[in-house]
């Protein structure tokens, strides 16, 4: 990652940087996405959005492609986020191979007199153009920064207001030239015992100080209006109506990623639709007369004939363009059907098919209660970040998030609508379990203080999304609870009796009760880090990258992404 000046220039061509930290490339659509706020040696930083993004990374090599998941979301393809490029003999690496961020929060407090402010009032930058230091000790302490923040629901989030708050109660107001600094009682170390005072106004008769114990309080900052910012776009929206409230910079209520996810299956999976895709930015501007000829290139290049590489183009495009919208509960039936067959296709042209699966009959023990069980030897996962919400999570189906984004309830990646969104590949192995329909039907009918323990369930749930303001895609049922219990409950023995954290394991459910019948789950490894096995015999080869050049080659899921400083 990378942090941009304050004023935003029009960035120059760099080729080398210096880079602010690293973090997986995965988190960059989970954890510390557009955003969020990353704590980092150096500070605490933002990674910009995606207009930075296209300033500085366009590699072919980072396109991925999922076109049920695109078709949701809305968008044309996905891009990994970069896997930071090393100069040799140096510290720094190439421009291209880093996020960009912006430093936030932007008020910092010197851990030696405790003097808070921003860069130039009265902190400098220093020597590494990331980090400021205190110019009051000679330029050699540098500052950490501050703890609080403030957000409203629409996603605007500034520095927490601290001349306001210093001076609130005082009918002069701010001071002129104000100069704050936090201090405690040294009683405890809960909040109640911080405080902050200008000392530029304070007099012995009089002090400028306010204790931060009430700051978190629900009415606390009545009088103090959203500014609108989005750090993230360095722009403000004006005239925001939300309420703004205090929250610490490390909390987990700072940002909730609203991330869509779907499984790679056939025909998509397949080889030949694999070797399509790596060159759709190439032929979706080609005449369709100029296919064969375009295609001949590829067709060398994978030793397959230009005939079977157009019919799987044009079996691309259909599914794409056909049919009725895509929902998420259309993409998660035909999930189920997937791993409801057997599915071992062929190896093209070296290009590996994402999806294997083995369908058995279950051992009798467990016959009454499941009708199949899917050994999926090999799987990929593409999961994409679309937005994200503040203070509390808004759940939203993938294909909602547009409208979502327009109601102000998710707050966008961009300034305006781009053809792409940041994701990432989780390739593993799974187990898919299906429980036998009749038998569910049975055991509901059998108790009937299910239905009524579910609807007080339901009823609960269903105040809880009207108070926050959000639709539910779900119902809970007899049949979901039962389901989502066993998910549990099979992570955590699996969990037991194979070694694996429950963290390194996904659950993805498919239940049903109305339209088609569905009750299944599938546990699958969800980390693309070491714990990406389930221990098969299937191992994922490495990407045919003969068409590429050796720094756009695609690394490892779990490699590191460079955070770049300009």
């Amino acid at each position: 990652m990378a942090r941009r000046p304050r004023s935003f220039p029009t960035p120059e061509p760099i080729d080398a940087i210096e880079p602010i930290g690293t973090v997986r490339r995965s988190q960059l659509v989970s954890t510390f996405g557009i955003g969020a706020i990353v704590d980092l040696e150096k500070g605490s930083f933002m990674p910009m959005g995606l207009e930075d993004w296209e300033r500085v990374n366009s590699l072919p090599s980072l396109r991925i492609g999922e076109e049920r998941l695109q078709a949701m979301l809305g968008v044309s393809h996905f891009r990994l986020g970069p896997v930071k490029e090393q100069l040799a003999g140096t510290t720094q690496i190439r421009a291209r191979s880093a996020a960009p961020a912006v430093r936030f929060p932007e008020w910092h407090e010197c851990p030696k007199c405790h003097i808070i402010g921003r860069e130039g009032t009265p902190f400098e930058l220093a020597d590494d153009g990331a980090r400021l230091r205190c110019t009051a000790h000679g330029g050699n302490v540098f500052t950490n920064p501050v703890r609080f923040v403030v957000a409203c629901r629409r996603g605007h989030l500034s520095d927490f207001p601290w001349e306001w708050w210093a001076h609130r109660g005082h009918e002069e107001g701010i001071c002129q030239r104000p100069l704050l600094r936090l201090g405690s009682h040294g009683e405890s170390a809960s909040l109640a015992d911080l405080f902050v005072i200008c000392e530029a106004c304070s007099t012995p008769n009089r002090k400028t100080s306010q204790s931060l114990g009430t700051a978190f309080g629900a009415d606390a900052l009545n009088g103090w209006a959203c500014d609108g910012f989005r750090p993230w776009l360095h722009d403000r929206q004006a005239d925001c109506p939300e309420p703004v409230r205090a929250l610490q910079r490390g909390a987990s209520n700072v940002h909730f990623g609203v991330v869509g996810s779907a499984l790679s299956i056939p025909p998509a999976s397949e080889a030949l639709t694999q070797i399509v895709e790596q060159s759709r930015m190439y032929l979706d501007g080609v005449p369709e007369a100029a296919l064969p000829a375009v295609l001949t290139g590829v067709s060398q290049t994978y030793g397959v004939p230009v005939d079977q590489l157009l019919a799987a183009y044009r079996r691309l495009r259909s599914l794409e363009g056909g049919g009725p919208p895509l929902t998420e509960k259309i993409a998660r039936e035909q999930e189920y059907d997937a791993l409801s067959q057997s599915r071992d296709d062929p190896i093209v042209g070296g290009v590996v098919p994402q999806f294997q699966n083995d369908v058995l009959d279950p051992p009798p023990a467990l016959s009454n209660w499941f009708d199949l069980v899917g050994a999926t030897s090999r799987l990929r996962e593409v999961r994409a970040l679309a937005g994200f919400s503040r203070i509390e999570p808004y759940p939203v189906s993938p294909e909602r998030v547009r409208q979502a984004i327009a109601e102000g309830k998710v707050s966008p990646l961009s300034k305006t609508e781009r053809a792409w969104l940041p994701g990432a590949e989780i390739r593993g192995e799974g187990i898919f379990l299906r429980f036998r329909t009749e038998t569910v039907d049975g055991w509901i009918e059998d108790n009937p203080g299910l239905i009524t323990r579910a609807a007080i369930l339901e009823t609960r749930s269903g105040a809880i999304a009207q108070e926050r303001g959000y639709d539910r895609d779900y119902t809970i049922t007899p049949r979901l609870l039962l389901v989502h219990a066993f998910s549990h409950a099979f992570i955590r023995q699996i969990s037991v009796e194979c070694g694996y954290s429950a963290s390194a394991l996904r659950e993805r459910l498919y239940v049903s009760d109305t339209g088609r019948t569905m009750n299944g789950v599938l546990i699958y490894t969800g980390s693309p880090d070491s714990e990406g096995s389930l221990g098969g015999s299937s191992a994922w080869p490495t990407p045919n990258c003969s068409n590429r050049s050796s720094s756009e080659r695609s690394p490892t899921p779990a490699g590191a992404e460079a955070i770049r400083c300009a």
